[in-house]
């Protein structure tokens, strides 16, 4: 080795390394550690394995455990990871689930090879490497995984810097190009001679320009656009894998990477982000709008003020009915054959919206959260039995109240009928969305959402009895495939939708209520259009709102 050489290490990128990073790395390091050894680990083992201060380690211990990263067995005193991290892993791979679908491909690459094979990712001027297929010899590549490993001398940072455009690149040269042997290229006109070459047989080589005695071969995942999503490599010792031998495994390389890109693009082709053109329907802000419903027959939106207590209508006809008298919110709206009913509290109003209101007394303390009308014109409710945490869910008539037909643990706040089928059912406190099944009885869970996407508390279907949900504090809605994964994301000037319906002329107008009250005043300095009723042309039919009969 030279004097100007450095010798490659994965320490050589390291939070350790980077200059004010230090407490971080500290908590990193604690992390680590119970991660490799749950339950094992008590506070003395902490400070003795990590040379960390009692003191620190004990401020640093009670952030962990704020943030839900890891927690404590009160008997033992030991320490295991937080119930945060299972959250923070589903949504990882979010648009496509790369690693599994390459892990087939890797797995035979490695059989058909006989070498070790990766798979990585771009992380700034690097490559993450995130998955490994071993080769059975016992002298072999086995680079760990999560490192980090400079793209100028690797096989897949090449890859992927082919791919780039001419300003990506440049940005990743700015990083420097640190010599690790006396094959590393060094000069930045040089490498983006190399990189044409790759761009143009397909492959990359790293012949021993980062490690001496290992040669590696690397090709590019591309997406449907010709960009990189990440890359593939095959390593291994030099006198194995040939420098004759290498351009072979580049030839099987560009194989195994098209058939990985063609299983992502329906993924990445399905996987729509919209955002922008809405319009404002409300001249006013309410405090909590909610339950929208569009109305075919007049071609108007009602919608309710929960706090205010009001209706409201926009559209081709506009009106607030205010509801004062009532002292007390309310909690849906469905509309009637001839007007409207809301549930306020445990009861149920029938209001001909000429004057004319009823007043239907319900069962003390079994509040009506959500109304929705059936294909069939039956009014379904949902109650909310706060004391044993169940949601009960069936039929209302005027004549005996609510006629359960499904219990579901938690609070249901929205329903939203799936033909003649069923209906969907949104529980916001357990992160789901329940399918029941009328002919069966059948309650199945239809799909989870991580938390740090938002709380799904309202529901639409389109025509093809698709559901899409409406994320509170995810400043979204979002539309779920028969898998129950999110296909399509709507991005909202509001962090917190309420409720959703279809309508407009071509029923492809998603109409949103959002929530204004109990947002901070920075909350509300971003979202100005809080608590108004907004709509975004999705280009897809929704299905419209059934009339109830009483």
């Amino acid at each position: 080795m030279s004097e100007h050489e450095v010798e490659w290490s994965p320490d050589l990128i390291h939070p350790k390394n980077v200059a004010g990073t230090a407490l971080l790395g500290k908590a990193c390091d604690i992390l680590e550690l119970i991660g490799r050894s749950p339950g094992a680990l008590d506070q003395a083992r902490l400070a003795e394995m990590t040379g960390i201060p009692r003191a620190t380690l004990y401020r640093i211990l009670a952030a962990l455990i704020s943030r839900g990263l890891i927690r404590t067995d009160p008997r033992a005193q030991t320490y295991t990871l937080g119930f945060n991290f299972l959250d923070l892993a589903q949504n990882v791979w979010s648009s496509s689930d790369l690693a599994s679908i390459a892990s087939t491909e890797l797995r035979r690459l490695r059989d058909l090879t006989g070498e070790t094979s990766y798979l990585a990712v771009q992380e700034g001027s690097h490559v993450l490497s995130l998955g490994r297929f071993e080769s059975a010899h016992s002298e072999r590549s086995n680079a760990r995984l999560g490192a980090l490993k400079p793209m100028h001398c690797t096989s897949q940072g090449k890859a992927i810097l082919a791919h780039l455009s001419e300003t990506q690149v440049e940005i990743v040269l700015r990083a420097g190009l640190t010599k690790f042997t006396d094959k590393t290229i060094c000069d930045a006109e040089q490498l983006k001679t190399h990189l044409s070459i790759i761009r143009a047989r397909g492959y990359a080589i790293d012949d021993e320009e980062i490690v001496l005695g290992t040669r590696c071969v690397g090709t590019a995942v591309l997406d449907p656009d010709g960009k990189p999503l990440a890359a593939i490599s095959v390593a291994g010792p030099t006198f194995r894998v040939t420098a004759e031998r290498a351009e072979q495994l580049g030839q099987e390389l560009v194989e195994v990477a098209k058939r990985i890109s063609n299983l992502l693009a329906p993924t990445i082709k399905s996987i729509r982000h919209d955002g922008g053109d809405y319009r404002v329907w409300s001249t006013t802000a309410g405090f909590v709008g909610a339950a929208p419903r569009w109305d075919v027959r007049t071609r108007t939106l009602i919608w309710v003020d929960l706090l205010a207590p009001a209706i409201r209508a926009d559209g081709e006809s506009t009106y607030t009915i205010a509801l004062h008298e009532l002292s007390e919110s309310i909690n849906s709206l469905c509309l009637l054959e001839d007007g409207i009913v809301f549930s306020v509290g445990n009861d149920v109003v029938i209001d001909n919206l000429s004057g004319a209101r009823e007043r239907i007394q319900g069962k003390p303390g079994r509040p009506l959260k959500a109304l929705r009308a059936s294909p069939q014109h039956e009014l379904w409710a949902t109650a909310f039995d706060a004391e044993a945490n169940i949601s009960k869910i069936g039929i209302w008539r005027k004549q005996s109240g609510l006629e359960p037909m499904f219990e579901l643990q938690g609070q249901v706040t929205d329903i939203a009928f799936v033909g003649d089928a069923g209906l969907f059912a949104a529980l916001p406190s357990r992160q789901c969305i329940y399918s029941l099944e009328l002919k069966t009885g059948r309650k199945r869970r239809y799909a989870d959402i991580p938390k740090v996407a938002g709380a799904p508390c309202a529901l639409a279907v389109d025509e093809t009895f698709t559901p899409w949900i409406g994320l509170s504090e995810g400043w979204s809605v979002v539309k779920l495939n028969d898998s129950g994964e999110i296909e399509r994301t709507i991005a909202l000037p509001v962090p917190s939708p309420t409720g959703i319906t279809f309508g407009g002329t071509a029923m492809s107008e998603l109409f949103v209520t959002s929530a204004r009250t109990g947002l901070s005043r920075e909350s509300l300095a971003n979202a100005p259009l809080s608590g108004h009723l907004l709509s975004i042309d999705v280009g897809e039919r929704g299905s419209a709102e059934s009339i109830a009969k009483l």
